[in-house]
């Protein structure tokens, strides 16, 4: 049995797909701005949404690929500058672990929740480190300590946009017609 030690090139329809997954991303984050925003920075996180399902779909190379695309595009489009280092821990970083979600283990069965409670959960880390290292001045006004401060403010937006994924998917996965046989 030979094994090739090229990679698996994407073909035109997940491109197609990530493309259309990245723009749809796009659009439901600005919904997601009119629906419900904090008063600092941060939103219910529906334009997440796409991203994880071409990782849940076509698998984790795909949902970075596409996760890294949407945290470019949210930076270009809708961004906050405190410090470079900043940038990528709230833009291109969170949206690069999505596609963790579309690692084969949380792809096989009924682990795809799974997927996107570890890659919410990454995304929220992200999030919280950025937070404590460059907004931790905020903490002040609340009379918290930085960590504290920045594990509460973020999880005002990420646990609920974490949850509203799961909900969501629960009747995608339904619909065969979605989803690509080996996906479980």
């Amino acid at each position: 049995m030979e094994h090739s030690a090229a990679p698996k090139i994407v073909t035109i329809q997940e491109m197609a797909e990530m493309g259309i997954a990245v723009a749809l991303g796009v659009a439901l984050s600005y919904l997601s701005k009119a629906i419900w925003s904090m008063p600092m920075g941060g939103t219910l996180e529906l334009g997440i949404i796409p991203v994880l399902y071409i990782a849940l779909k076509w698998g984790w190379r795909d949902g970075l690929i596409a996760g890294l695309a949407l945290g470019f595009v949210t930076m270009a489009t809708d961004w906050y500058f405190v410090h470079p280092v900043q940038i990528i821990l709230d833009y291109p970083l969170p949206g690069l672990v999505l596609g963790l979600a579309g690692l084969p283990v949380f792809r096989r069965g009924h682990n795809w929740w799974i997927g996107i409670l570890t890659a919410g959960t990454l995304r929220y880390i992200c999030h919280v480190v950025s937070g404590v290292v460059f907004f931790a001045s905020y903490a002040k006004d609340w009379h918290m300590a930085p960590l504290i401060y920045s594990l509460t403010y973020n999880a005002a937006y990420v646990v609920p946009s974490i949850a509203i994924c799961i909900l969501v998917f629960v009747p995608l996965r339904r619909v065969k017609a979605l989803w690509r046989s080996e996906t479980g």
